[in-house]
This record gives structure tokens, C-alpha cells and sequence, in this order.
């Protein structure tokens, strides 16, 4: 636009602007529990993670906007004083003047946010969402932080003390700290300054516009077996781990952090809501143990801890991710588990339903104008386009909430430093199985009427089977499927486990306790082959589609005889045994390469199900030994060329004729 014809105003008009833009609408609180507020009339432009200020003098957090007039809030100090009706205003910053191609000189508001600690001091430390440290769990950045708050508070103390003595006045008692403010005890309490707070991110952070965003194309190899075959981790990508209780989600999860940190340039971090202090401290020893801590930023929420607490400790580590995203690097951050933040929606949609079902309606459904629409009970339940699928109102609505948190993982544009954040969420649950409606066989012409009835047979006993899992009661902590469905939706895949792995392998040749087992057909990612590195994206897919076919042999066998089953069955249990994997024992990348293609080249025909592990592991101990030149260049070159081919071949073959030997000298 020419300058001459830009529209202009007198400073008056101005100052005048900036008088009515400072002002911020007098909000009301509807309902109040548990650290959780419903509130109406504060201003629908604030962003989520607006600081919040009650005239009780508590604080909070603006959560969610769930309509124009309707807002959730996290109350992070002095919710025992909050009370229905009481005043609440969104904490502006400062007010900014913005030169319009149309308008001209515009005045906004800018409010203040919300922030997180995310510097470097974290790394190595245990800290809660406001960054103090945990003094119940033992690590060495704990302690010496611990230790320097110590020595600081004694020496400032018989400082004060002197001065006080010289003045002839009473010794002060001591100042709360402006986190602590924000904070305050609810949250809080230990009085210890906080570490990471050289460097800050909001705690709710607005999600990376796609034009700044880059397609997922780098592989972030985690040393998991399951999960690097099946469900390749994308840098940028979010991809759940379910599974009932004790199904080695968490065991999985520290395990990546060990894996994935052979990579210098991974920066970790892990949100803890589900252990105690005490087993979260046994668990922090074996990753320091394998030099992996020091690399680890670790915000821990106890058990008991209300359930505000755990979902800022679910937010504080994304934001420490960001951080590191936001600067040309690249994180894993790990959350474990993602329950606060579906106990938190259903927590607020129970205090709507005590508002009244008019509450309990209203924002479910927008028009073309971005208007919010009265619903009534017959209307409530009208369907609306949310990311291109056709659901009611309330679940857009709860899945726009749980967005919040999934569409921070991004890969940026090189233009913006080319790094990454990539979320690993634990969910504590199953995914539906995938039971469809029974088939009406009797439009299949071209069968026989043998033909339908076996197939009636084997798709009743496949209902049969799937009806017995549903029928589980679902587990302490653990979500309803439709609600892991609702995660599932949003990510960008998951892998799903098995339950009850704590017992000893029925493999022979891994010793103690297997991690984790992983479901090849309920275990998926929407990234695809970009995921995978150069060697893998020619082995790993061939595993998941030979499992597939076992799949299917299994469903249309004839019987249990059948030889072609029984050649995938073989075939499976060889991979399925191939992918097992003890606890703490992350696989190097070139091992995986070596294990996919000795199973997929038929090295282990011969060799028994339950002794493949063994075998596989002599194999690659051979070719550290005598070809330790063939495992460096893989690792190097994240490739099989066909001299390293020939060598694998030559090493596993020698293996078998000398296991032949063995056998026939014994027999």
C-alpha cells in the first residue's frame, strides 16, 4: 500500500485505542473443584495458557475455550478460596500497536503466558512443572542443586542476620519466590529455586503453523526391536505405546530414551505421573548407569498428586522439548502416562453436566461464520467436519482439547533451523479390535455352501475371541477404548502391546523376564516408509506383510494340520522370537539390520522357535569377532550393500554347520 494512501490517526485516537484495549472483560467463575474452574465472560481472544488472575487472589491457567462465553482453567494457587461467582480477568502484558494493510494503526492485546522452566540446567535433574527439584528422588544434578540452594540459603541467612544485628532490628523471616507465587503451595512447597529457568517456553504452546512445518523423512531410531520394525518413529511424528497395566509401556518407553541416545544429537526428556518417587529413582539409576541421564530432563508428578499437577507436568515437558526443537535440535519427549489429560476433560464435562444440560451443550457446534449455534436435546448430537471426519460436537470437542497437546510434536522447516520434537505418549488401555458386523454370506454366489459354512465357522470363532478380550474389565487407571480410539485418531500411530509380559519368556534362550510383546496387526504408523533408514525400508515392511499372511493362514487354514499353516506359523514364531528383547538392553541399528536379514533370508529355518534368540546373538557375536569392519560400515552407511550380504551369509552359515556338528557329535 502507498504511504500516501495509508489511513493515519492523531495520537489522540490512539491513546484512546490503547485506554480501551487495555481493558480486559471481568470473567465469572460458574464452578470450581479439584483445582479445576469453569468460568464465563473472559476474553475469547486470549490464548490458551493465559495467566489468569481470581479476586480471590488466586491464579490461574486458561485451559480451553469451550465456547465463546465459556472457558476451562487450571488453578494453580489459592483454589481453597475460590468460590462460584467470584471475579476473573486474563493478565494482559502490554498493549501493541500494529500498522494494518487495510485498517491502518491497530492496537491489540498482548496477554501474558504462562511459562515453563526449559534451559539446560535440566537435563540430568528431577524437577516438578515449575522446575524445583524433587528431594525424595537421588540423582547427582539433584543433589548438587540441592547442596548450592543449601549453602546459598545459609550464607544469605547469616548475612541478613548480621545485618539485622547492626540495625538493631528482628531477623526477616524469608521471601516466597515469584514462582512460588505463580505456583503456590498447591503445586509447590519445597522452596527450592527452581532449575531451567534461564531459559523458558510457554507452558501451553500454540501449535507450529504448517507452513513452518517440513515433511517427516528422518528416522529416529530407538534400539526397540517391536517398535523400529513395525512402527518407525519419524523425527516430528507422535506415536502412542498402548497397553493394559503391566504390559511394559513404561519399560518400552526408558528404553527408547537409552536407544535412541546413541545418536548424540537426541535430547530426551520424560514426564512422570505414574510411578512413585522411589521406583521412578530405581529406574533413573539404570539410565545413569548407561550414560543416558545426563541427557534426560525428567519432570516427575506423584501418584496422589491432583490432577492439575500431572497435566502441567504432561505440558512442562513438552514445552522443555520445544526448546530444544526451536533451536536446530532434536528431542524424544516421553509421557508417561496420558491419563491427566483425559481425566481432565472428563473432570470439566462433569462440572458443565452440574451447570445444567444448556451448559452442557453450548459451543458443540459453530456456523459458517464461526458463530456458536443454540443446540437443543434434539439437535445436540448434529454432526460436524472435524479434520475431515463427520463426528458429533462433544467429541470435536474433546479431541480439539487433546490436540492441544498431540500437534505440538513438529518438524520444522530448514528455514526455521530444521529440528524436531517427537512424542512418545503412554496410554494405559486397548484399542477396539477391529470385530465387524457379521457378513451375510449368502450374497457370494461363486462359494460352495461348504466353503460358507467354514468361513461362517472361522469368522464366529474370530467374534468369539475378540468379544472374550472386550468383555476385560478394564484395569485400574486404565481408559475406555473410546477414548484410546480418540488418541489414536490424532496421532500419527501407535504400537500396541501385549498383556501380562512379566513372566518368564517361553523362549528358551532369553534369559529372565521378555520387556514387552508387541501386536504386529493392531500396531501401526500413518508416517510409512519414511520413517525407516535406508536398510530397513527394504527389510522391515517384507516382516510386516510375512506376518500378515500368517494372519491369514491362520484364519482360512482347513485345519490345524495344513501344511501351509504350519510353514507360517514356523515362519512367525521365528520373527516373533527374533523381535523379543530383554529390559534395558537397547539393539544398535546395524543389529537390527544383521537379525531382519538372517530371518528373512532363511539363515534360521533350521533352528527352533524358542532358540533363535541365542542363535541370532551367536551369529552377530561371530561377526564382531571376525568381520567387526562389516558391522561398522552398516552402521555407517545405514545400508546392505552386497559385500556385507555375503558376509552375514558367510557367518551364519559357519554357525550352522558348526551347531551341526555339535548336534551330531552328542548324538
Amino acid at each position: 500500500m502507498s504511504i500516501f494512501k495509508q489511513r493515519t490517526m492523531a495520537p489522540n485516537q490512539l491513546a484512546t485505542l490503547r485506554e480501551l484495549e487495555s481493558k480486559v472483560s471481568l470473567g465469572r467463575v460458574l464452578w470450581c473443584k479439584d483445582s479445576l474452574a469453569i468460568m464465563t465472560g473472559i476474553n475469547p481472544d486470549a490464548p490458551l495458557g493465559t495467566k489468569l488472575a481470581f479476586v480471590s487472589g488466586g491464579s490461574g491457567i486458561l485451559l480451553w475455550h469451550r465456547s465463546d462465553n465459556l472457558a476451562f482453567a487450571i488453578v494453580a494457587g489459592g483454589a481453597a478460596n475460590i468460590q462460584p461467582g467470584e471475579g476473573v480477568e486474563c493478565k494482559v502484558k502490554g498493549i501493541l500497536q500494529v500498522l494494518d494493510d487495510t485498517k491502518g494503526p491497530i492496537t491489540r492485546k498482548e496477554y501474558e503466558l504462562m511459562q515453563a522452566p526449559a534451559g539446560e540446567s535440566l537435563y540430568g535433574a528431577v524437577v516438578n512443572y515449575i522446575g524445583q527439584p524433587i528431594q525424595e528422588i537421588d540423582t547427582p544434578a539433584n543433589r548438587n542443586h540441592i547442596a548450592k540452594h543449601k549453602s546459598e540459603q545459609a550464607a544469605a541467612a547469616a548475612l541478613a542476620a548480621a545485618d539485622a544485628e547492626a540495625a538493631g532490628q528482628q531477623q526477616p523471616r524469608g521471601v516466597m519466590t515469584s514462582w512460588e507465587e505463580e505456583g503456590g503451595p498447591d503445586v509447590a512447597g519445597s522452596g527450592l529455586s527452581g532449575l531451567g529457568l534461564e531459559r523458558l517456553k510457554p507452558l501451553i504452546n500454540q501449535q507450529v503453523a504448517m507452513k513452518n512445518r517440513e515433511q517427516i523423512t528422518e528416522s529416529l531410531f530407538t534400539g526397540v526391536r517391536g517398535l523400529d520394525t513395525l512402527t518407525p518413529l519419524g523425527r516430528g511424528a507422535s506415536l502412542l505405546v498402548i497397553g493394559p497395566n503391566n504390559s511394559g509401556k513404561t519399560t518400552l518407553a526408558l528404553d527408547a530414551i537409552q536407544g535412541c541416545q546413541r545418536d548424540a544429537s537426541i535430547r530426551c526428556v520424560l514426564a512422570s505421573t505414574t510411578l512413585s518417587a522411589k521406583d521412578l529413582e530405581r529406574r533413573l539409576k539404570d539410565l545413569d548407569a548407561a550414560g543416558c541421564l545426563s541427557s534426560t530432563a525428567v519432570f516427575f508428578a506423584d501418584p496422589n498428586a491432583p490432577l492439575p499437577a500431572k497435566l502441567a507436568t504432561l505440558m512442562a515437558a513438552a514445552a522443555a522439548g520445544e526448546r530444544v526443537r526451536d533451536e536446530g535440535g532434536h528431542s524424544l519427549v516421553v509421557l508417561d502416562d496420558l491419563s491427566p489429560l483425559s481425566n481432565t476433560w472428563d473432570s470439566l464435562v462433569m462440572g458443565l453436566a452440574e451447570l445444567g444440560q444448556a451448559k452442557l451443550r453450548e459451543g458443540l457446534i459453530k456456523n459458517e461464520a464461526g458463530q456458536d449455534v443454540d443446540l437443543s436435546p434434539q439437535t445436540e448430537q448434529e454432526l460436524v467436519d472435524y479434520e475431515g471426519m463427520l463426528v458429533s460436537g462433544a467429541v470435536a470437542q474433546r479431541r480439539g482439547f487433546f490436540s492441544v497437546l498431540f500437534l505440538r510434536a513438529a518438524k520444522m522447516h530448514a528455514a526455521f533451523g530444521g529440528g524436531s520434537m517427537t512424542l512418545l505418549p503412554l496410554v494405559p488401555g486397548r484399542p477396539a479390535s477391529g470385530t465387524k458386523a457379521a457378513l451375510d454370506l449368502s450374497k457370494y454366489t461363486t462359494l460352495t455352501e461348504e466353503q460358507k459354512e467354514k468361513m461362517r465357522q472361522v469368522l464366529e470363532k474370530k467374534r468369539a475371541a475378540e468379544a472374550a478380550v472386550m468383555a476385560l474389565s478394564v484395569g485400574p487407571g486404565e481408559l475406555k477404548t473410546e477414548t484410546v480410539e480418540e488418541f489414536i485418531s490424532i496421532s500419527d500411530g501407535q504400537l500396541v502391546l501385549e498383556p501380562s509380559m512379566s513372566a518368564p519368556s517361553s523362549i528358551g534362550s532369553v534369559q529372565g523376564p521378555v520387556a514387552f510383546s508387541v501386536n504386529p496387526k493392531l500396531s501401526i504408523t500413518r508416517i510409512g516408509s519414511r520413517a525407516y533408514s535406508k536398510a530397513l525400508e527394504q527389510l522391515a515392511p517384507q516382516i510386516r506383510l510375512d506376518l500378515a499372511q500368517a494372519e491369514d493362514a491362520r484364519k482360512f487354514a482347513a485345519n490345524q494340520e495344513d501344511p501351509v499353516l504350519r510353514k507360517y506359523e514356523a515362519y512367525s514364531q521365528r520373527i516373533a522370537a527374533a523381535l523379543q528383547q530383554q529390559p534395558g538392553q537397547p539393539v544398535p541399528l546395524q543389529d537390527l539390520i544383521v537379525t531382519l536379514f538372517a530371518i528373512q533370508e532363511g539363515l534360521a529355518d533350521s533352528v527352533p522357535a524358542k532358540d533363535v534368540p541365542g542363535f541370532l546373538e551367536e551369529g552377530l557375536r561371530a561377526l564382531r569377532n571376525e568381520q567387526p569392519q562389516l558391522l561398522a560400515d552398516i552402521a555407517r552407511s545405514k545400508q546392505l550393500t552386497a559385500q556385507s550380504e555375503r558376509g552375514i551369509v558367510q557367518a551364519f552359515t559357519a554357525l550352522l554347520k558348526q551347531r551341526k556338528s555339535q548336534t551330531d557329535v552328542s548324538a
